[in-house]
């Protein structure tokens, strides 16, 4: 056929329908990735009891067929030195998923019903064969038996800090001895129902993807303490942003400052080889003064720098700080107290606007919940503890009202040329 006829272009490609077909958007490459939501990192440790069931309750962001999960034997001492410590010893884990519920599909682990967790070596599964679809929930069953000490995410009693979300059919029974294998069936017997109930969650669950997925470094705002778990059960300030639509790993915990996660977190850096992108959000407990590490911006952004560079193999996001303030009337109005360092936190924020270096981007937290921009002051509207019922925190209105700002937009979190 003639060159430059209606049917062929003149490099000799066909043209359909009289005009050239486009060619198909490269897909973004496999990779073995996080394709839940809801893993996050231990938190304490038990020397007393040693034996423990868990039923974790997740949703799949990505169409599943086979998954693997990885089982911790260590935790960031939140309470006490907070650094990453591993137990003495090690754990025993057995474990299955559980779709729908009441169905189970034994994990294994290098063919093995049952497998050992050290502080060195994570414990990560064999593939298991099960077919969960996007946007399903599913429950992870662990048993664990430990030679010295289990591991769990706790809480805080007598505060609106949660681990265990009931609603969504999670529960943690455990006990020195006498705790029977459930993870092929059986009622949970949860020894707590209350706000400080611990649980024990996979650290990751990953399958081969193409999409997206997110690890939330940060402190307690990260965590979503002063939070109550959603209908789907995240919660914070990033997790119920994202959770809708990606799967995350929220290794946040109260009390992290990003001078303690430069000093220790090995093992919360290795979960990087599960996440396409990395948020570092931890800025507000070395900024504040009082209980805070009251350092100045420059100081704070360049422990941010320092940490950004952990994960300079990933595309990375940070955010701007919440307030952090007293009230002597629940914060129904403006007449709060600034923490005696909020200048700091405007020159903070102020720059992060500006652009810091190796990022992507950023996201507006802090206009979301602050009176004005730079007022350092929770917004309010006359009840008592809208906002915030600390001063510290977003309460579960506030961070609701961060994700419906759509401050964070989860389809900025691009896999695309990857």
């Amino acid at each position: 056929m003639q060159i430059g006829s209606p049917f062929w272009d003149a490099s000799r490609r066909p043209i359909i329908g009289g005009a050239r077909r486009k060619a198909a958007a490269a897909l973004p490459s496999l990779y073995l990735g996080q394709v839940a939501t809801k893993t996050r990192i231990p938190t304490n440790l038990s020397s007393t009891n040693k034996q423990a069931n868990a039923r974790t309750h997740h949703i799949a962001r990505d169409d599943i067929t086979a998954l693997k999960i990885e089982l911790p034997a260590w935790y960031w001492a939140r309470t006490t030195t907070k650094t990453e410590i591993s137990v003495t010893g090690n754990i025993s884990y057995k474990a299955a998923i559980e779709y729908p519920a009441g169905t189970f599909t034994q994990v294994k682990f290098a063919g093995a019903v049952s497998g050992l967790s050290t502080g060195a070596v994570p414990l990560l599964s064999d593939f298991v064969n099960v077919t969960i679809p996007k946007g399903a929930a599913f429950w992870v069953r662990t048993y664990a038996v430990a030679t010295h000490s289990i591991v769990f995410t706790d809480a805080t009693a007598g505060s609106n800090c949660w681990s265990c979300d009931f609603a969504n059919g999670e529960a943690y029974e455990y006990g020195v001895s006498g705790i029977v294998d459930k993870t092929m069936g059986g009622a949970l017997v949860p020894n707590k129902t209350t706000n400080d109930a611990a649980i024990c969650f996979p650290t990751a669950i990953v399958a081969m993807t193409r999409l997206p997925s997110v690890l939330l470094i940060g402190d307690s705002r990260m965590y979503g303490f002063g939070d109550f778990f959603n209908v789907a059960g995240d919660m914070g300030e990033f997790a119920r942003s994202i959770g809708p639509s990606l799967a995350y790993i929220n290794a946040g915990s109260s009390g992290d400052s990003l001078s303690e996660f430069i000093a220790s977190s090995t093992r919360r850096q290795a979960l990087k080889a599960y996440c396409s992108h990395v948020v570092v959000e931890t800025a507000i407990n070395a900024l504040r003064s009082g209980t805070g590490q009251n350092k100045t911006a420059a100081a704070v952004l360049a422990e941010q720098q320092t940490i950004l560079g952990m994960f300079a193999d990933k595309r990375r996001f940070v955010s701007t700080t919440a307030p952090s303030t007293t009230s002597a009337n629940s914060w129904i109005d403006t007449t709060q107290t600034l923490n005696s360092n909020a200048a700091q936190f405007t020159l903070f924020n102020d720059a992060i606007r500006a652009g810091v270096q190796g990022v992507v981007g950023y996201f507006e937290i802090a206009d979301q919940v602050m009176t004005a921009r730079n007022s350092n002051k929770w917004k309010f509207d006359g009840t008592a503890s809208k906002w915030t019922a600390d001063g510290l925190h977003a309460s579960a209105f506030g961070y609701q009202s961060i994700q419906s700002s759509g401050a964070v937009d989860p389809t900025r979190f691009s896999r695309a040329g990857l």
